[in-house]
């Protein structure tokens, strides 16, 4: 590689970890922001209640996104490990 094609794809490498770093910190939150504009959860429910309404949604949804932004970790980890000479 040229170095200007070097230095570009450590920028992109370097964005890619700054999105991730932001997925990290703020995706968890998409869910319940996404789960309280539509109304929910507006009271305490019981245990019946949340498994009737399908209210556990928000939670496995929670944990989908969690495990989103521990694979964008691991993709940014391996990104850089490849760019060391």
């Amino acid at each position: 590689m040229i170095i200007a094609e070097c230095k570009e794809t450590r920028q992109r490498v370097a964005l890619f970890a700054r999105a991730s770093d932001l997925f990290d910190r703020f995706g968890c939150w998409l869910p319940f922001a996404i789960a309280f504009l539509n109304g929910w959860p507006t009271e305490v429910k019981t245990y019946q209640e949340f498994v009737e309404t399908g209210a556990w949604h928000l939670f496995l949804s929670g944990a989908l996104y969690f495990l989103a932004a521990l694979a964008l970790r691991r993709a940014v980890s391996f990104a850089t490990a490849g760019l060391d000479p």
